[in-house]
């Protein structure tokens, strides 16, 4: 074969490659087929494929209405906020659990099951592989930027649980099918994620007149701090501690939804909280303390009550004489007329008959 013959086979090769290159771009949807076939591959060595991607824009309640009740939620998160979520099914789950458990898939159905702490711990290492190369693969597509510094937060319970947690916003909903590759097996998986891309926080220069006491107080402010709310203390003997059972209802004496208190980690009381609920969840609200309540005592508690006096005097007149017998110091014999109390005044027209006496507790 002539040299120019070989250098006209080569062209054409060439061309020929340049030109399919040209007939499949990089789509937005090819990349997301492409990040998830490699990190699942990558990984755990399993083999998908991606036959399927559908995208929509949805508000949240129809985002969590949409939801099966066998899917497993796990939040998605970005600067350490919640801001999205990802759904997986049970052959989906079924078969990365197959895969590193057994290393191959097996060819009858997952039965349906609620999700575990243990599919999601399970499950991590696709998603995660797959959440890190998505911002790159979606370069220059109509993805780009929308998943920027997202990773994987703790799983979510529920939907119901997800709406308590997820802004009210507009997502924008990933669903993508996928072939398993045995006995016809395929699953199913979901992201969702705010519609608009993150935007930049604009950098603000320190201003020339903050002192270093001003910024280390606001560095000390934003340093996260950890309560306690304390509903009710009690003491008990070891003994009856070892014998609680489930169901055996513990009295707790003075204890009212007025009674919290917020601790600090050192056991110090910050503030005074009332017991109540937020959006279907407990919650407390910081309020002052309640005043105390000063009740009359009943007939039968003031029989109770030891006398104060001997000799048929009674409490009354004994707190009387005392008070009569009290010596004036020297110098106070004679005091100003706008000083003493005159029969006219108001102060006077106080009923003694009607204070409690026998309820006034008397110290030295």
């Amino acid at each position: 074969m002539s040299d120019s013959m070989h250098s006209m086979i080569l062209r054409r090769m060439t061309g020929r490659q340049a030109g399919d290159a040209a007939e499949m771009p990089l789509t937005s949807s090819r990349a997301v087929r492409l990040a998830l076939t490699k990190a699942a591959n990558d990984t755990i060595g399993l083999v998908l494929t991606v036959i399927g991607m559908g995208e929509e824009t949805q508000p949240l309640d129809d985002l969590l209405g949409g939801l099966d009740g066998n899917l497993m939620l796990i939040g998605l998160q970005r600067a350490g906020q919640l801001v999205g979520l990802t759904a997986l099914d049970v052959q989906l789950r079924a078969a990365m659990l197959e895969m590193q458990t057994i290393g191959r898939l097996i060819a009858a159905k997952a039965e349906e099951r609620s999700a575990t702490r243990t599919d999601k711990s399970m499950c991590d290492p696709v998603l995660s592989a797959f959440l890190s190369a998505f911002p790159t693969v979606t370069v220059g597509t109509e993805f780009d930027g929308w998943a920027d510094g997202v990773g994987l937060g703790d799983r979510i319970d529920s939907s119901r649980a997800a709406g308590l947690m997820l802004a009210d916003q507009d997502f924008r909903i990933l669903r993508l099918s996928i072939d398993l590759g045995v006995a016809e097996r395929q699953g199913q998986m979901l992201i969702a994620l705010p519609l608009s891309k993150p935007q930049p926080m604009a950098e603000t220069a320190p201003s020339e007149n903050a002192d270093w006491a001003t910024l280390f107080q606001a560095a000390v402010a934003d340093a996260p701090g950890e309560l306690d709310a304390l509903l009710h203390r009690l003491k008990m003997p070891l003994s009856e501690a070892q014998n609680l059972q489930v169901g055996q209802v513990l009295p707790l004496l003075g204890c009212t939804v007025n009674s919290v208190r917020l601790l600090s980690q050192d056991g110090q009381k910050i503030a005074q909280a009332k017991l109540g609920q937020l959006g279907g969840m407990r919650a407390v609200r910081v309020e002052p303390a309640p005043l105390p309540q000063l009740n009359d005592l009943s007939g039968a508690a003031r029989a109770a009550m030891p006398p104060l006096a001997t000799g048929g005097e009674t409490a009354s007149d004994q707190l009387i004489g005392d008070i009569g017998d009290f010596t004036q110091p020297a110098g106070l014999d004679e005091q100003p007329d706008e000083l003493m109390a005159s029969e006219d005044d108001d102060a006077g027209d106080l009923p003694m008959a009607s204070m409690d006496l026998d309820a006034i507790s008397l110290s030295d």
